[in-house]
């Protein structure tokens, strides 16, 4: 298994956000919560945090469609 982990910072930076923001996304729900690696660290699973971008631009798309229909 060949799985890519992403610690708090490179998450941040992969969203472009601060690390204290990677938090608050995680406590609001919005970002899948990291896997704990030990009792200090844990990390996101990169398939994870592209499958939660995914889903926000495809969000996106569907509120631009919806917006276009109703003109």
């Amino acid at each position: 298994m060949n799985k890519k982990l992403f610690k708090a910072t490179e998450v941040a930076e992969y969203l472009n956000v601060c690390k204290s923001q990677v938090y608050n996304l995680v406590k609001q729900g919005s970002i899948p919560k990291p896997i704990k690696l030990g009792k200090r660290g844990s990390a996101w699973l990169v398939s994870d945090i592209d499958a939660w971008l995914e889903s926000k631009i495809e969000e996106r798309d569907t509120e631009v469609a919806n917006d276009y229909t109703y003109r």
